[in-house]
């Protein structure tokens, strides 16, 4: 007569799922332990050009993209700052031409 499986299905796939988590960590021990003194090797003799160059090409491309946002993002704050600047002194025609602030204290007392 055949058995379900049902009946000791559960308790060898979990037993299973042990012996390969246990077998998973004890590789990945392994691979650690001996690609760790490389890599701390590497990076300890690297700067950071000569790094970036060993890393993986799209590691490396999302580095120079990252680069390329944030000088982009200078860029429109710069713009920004430079209509604000524009709007300001259009309000405040009274203000220094030098750019230097004028506190509220300063505009009561003078009136």
């Amino acid at each position: 007569m055949c058995k379900g499986s049902g009946e000791h299905g559960g308790s060898s796939s979990a037993g299973v799922f042990i012996g390969g988590f246990i077998l998973g960590g004890i590789v990945a021990g392994t691979l650690g332990c001996v690609y760790a003194p490389q890599i701390s090797k590497a990076l300890a003799g690297a700067d950071r050009k000569d790094l970036m160059r060993k890393l993986p090409k799209f590691i490396y491309d999302e580095e120079k993209a990252l680069e390329k946002t944030r000088q982009v993002l200078a860029d429109k704050i710069a713009q920004l700052n430079s209509a604000i600047d524009e709007v300001s002194a259009q309000l405040h025609p009274e203000d220094a031409p030098n750019g230097t602030a004028v506190t509220s204290d300063e505009i009561q007392a003078s009136t």
